[in-house]
């Protein structure tokens, strides 16, 4: 390196990420981002931080001191996994309360009949499925995601609380709608959160620890529910249990508005070497942080897409499972031959299976580098599960008691899969209104398998309900075939970027490399973006 080199690179230590610069790859000129406001927030700060220099250096240093290194990453567990595993914890226990509620009296006070309780659960998916768009090109407008969830989660809090005032069907219905509308802003925000501050093999991991919750509100749930429903007063028990979590959400969404950070570069406990250590650290993901401008080629680019459409369809097929049983399992325990108050209880032990499964899955996916064989790994005892329900109680009649609750346990498994899907967007994803508009489109297609799975069980086939059991078993035998496509896709398209790169020189590779990282391209026009299968 000469000398005039060498004070240029001191003078902007930053430079080999500036896709401003013209690449020696292109030979007519070609930028790989035209302006900063193109780029992805994190170019911004890093080209235009007064002391870039000085910032660069003590980055670096972060990054090559093991203990300083181990410390921040401590530190990014601490600021961002409590938060949001508080919120997806909430964001599930709002949204199946109905499910709890349903063996605490609320059927009976708002004089619920025939399918009307179905369809106060699919209504939450309507509001959800109705909102998934405006919500998501909203919060990348504002580009303040920690204060905008917050205030979301306020918001959902306090619908919360009005279930408890109503007392007929169209009350319930328009709650259950407004929820829905809320609560559609979560997940996707969480995906990309968490693909901003973490490397892809991290990713998995990360994504299970909040999506344990899942799971874990169904113990925190069954036992808050059956200690309520000894409550005994002139107030339904299951209005005290409404008012109970709406308050509860509303402490949680201020604390998220106040400390969830919005960005890597907006973080306000990290400091600026930290920030450029987290960076670089996550710079070879070649997904970049975030971008305030919707870009209409990103969001085409997202419908040509064969794997988004592939995503779509895995989770349609792991939704409606989970649209009825979440809804439903409390009823079937008690068409097992529980009573009511024990249904409450015995729903937990399926929230642990589930618990523990995430957890394991989320570390496999990342130890292995797999998202694939882990996801049917923990689809087929659910699988099995259904079919046991199915076996053990022909025509609603209960052959096994014991048998059938083993079977309810076992379907605590398949909703990892829907987590590696999510950590899959994380990974695979490039192109900040790519990811804005795969994310939406992924929990569109969750709103619509959930809508369908509310629909399986239908009121007339109490106590057996059959169709539902046997669109377990259907759906994701199914799934298992479309995940298998999603790797091989993914395999496919590693290998044309291989092909790509053995073209150019190795100096070229490193060049391109460095100004794509936070150019905000998507992955497809991204040659150095590998794919998780």
């Amino acid at each position: 390196m000469s000398f005039e080199n060498e004070k240029y690179e001191k003078a902007d230590p930053f430079a080999a990420l500036d896709g401003r610069k013209a690449s020696v790859i292109n030979p007519h000129g070609e930028l790989t981002v035209k302006t900063l406001k193109d780029a992805d927030e994190a170019l911004t700060f890093l080209e235009n931080h007064p002391r870039a220099a000085e910032i660069a250096e003590e980055g670096n240093a972060i990054l090559e001191d093991p203990v300083q290194l181990k410390k921040l990453i401590r530190k990014i567990d601490l600021t961002i996994a409590p938060l949001l595993a508080a919120v997806y914890f909430l964001q599930f226990l709002d949204k199946t309360t109905l499910s709890y509620t349903a063996v605490m009296g609320i059927r009976t006070d708002t004089h619920l009949v025939g399918q009307d309780y179905s369809n106060l659960s699919m209504l939450f998916y309507v509001g959800f499925l109705a909102a998934e768009f405006p919500t998501q090109y909203l919060a990348q407008h504002i580009s303040r995601l920690g204060l905008y969830l917050g205030v979301n989660i306020m918001i959902w809090g306090l619908i919360l609380g009005f279930h408890a005032a109503c007392t007929t069907y169209a009350g319930l219905s328009i709650v259950r709608t407004l929820l829905g509308i809320f609560e559609s802003c979560v997940a996707p925000i969480l995906v990309l959160i968490i693909a901003m501050w973490y490397k892809k093999m991290e990713q998995g991991r990360r994504v299970s620890w909040f999506y344990v919750c899942n799971s874990l509100t169904q113990i925190f749930g069954g036992f808050l529910a059956y200690g309520v429903s000894f409550a005994n007063t002139k107030f339904a028990s299951w209005r005290i249990f409404y008012i109970a979590i709406g308050v509860m959400t509303m402490i949680i969404g201020l604390l998220v508005a106040l400390f969830l950070p919005d960005s890597p570069v907006k973080a306000r406990r990290f400091t600026d070497a930290e920030k450029v250590a987290v960076l670089m650290r996550v710079k070879d993901n070649q997904s970049g942080t975030q971008n305030a401008v919707i870009k209409k080629e990103q969001v085409l680019e997202t419908f040509k897409d064969g794997r988004v459409y592939l995503v779509c369809l895995a989770t349609i097929l792991s939704s409606i499972p989970n649209g009825g049983l979440s809804n439903f399992s409390s009823i079937l325990l008690t068409t097992f031959g529980y009573t009511s108050q024990q249904a409450l209880v015995l729903n937990t032990p399926s929230g642990l299976v589930g618990a523990v499964c995430v957890l394991l899955v989320g570390y496999l996916s990342d130890k292995w580098g797999d998202r694939s064989i882990v996801m049917l790994i923990c689809i087929l005892p659910t699988i099995l599960g259904a079919g046991m329900m199915i076996g053990l109680d022909p025509g609603g009649i209960p052959a096994n008691k014991a048998g059938l609750l083993a079977a309810s346990f076992l379907t605590g498994t398949f909703g990892a899969a829907f987590m590696l899907l999510l950590a899959w967007n994380a990974s695979n994803i490039a192109g900040h209104s790519k990811k804005v508009t795969t994310n939406a489109l992924t929990l569109i297609s969750f709103c619509v398998g959930n809508i369908l799975g509310t629909q399986t069980f239908q009121s007339y086939q109490a106590p057996g309900y059959i169709s539902g059991k046997i669109s377990i078993v259907a759906t994701l035998s199914a799934l298992c075939f479309v995940i298998v496509a999603l790797r091989l896709y993914n395999d496919y398209l590693n290998k044309q970027n291989q092909k790509t790169l053995a073209g150019m020189s190795e100096e070229e590779k490193q060049e391109l490399r460095g100004k794509m990282a936070f150019a905000d391209q998507t992955d497809r026009k991204n040659p150095f973006f590998v794919y998780t299968h």
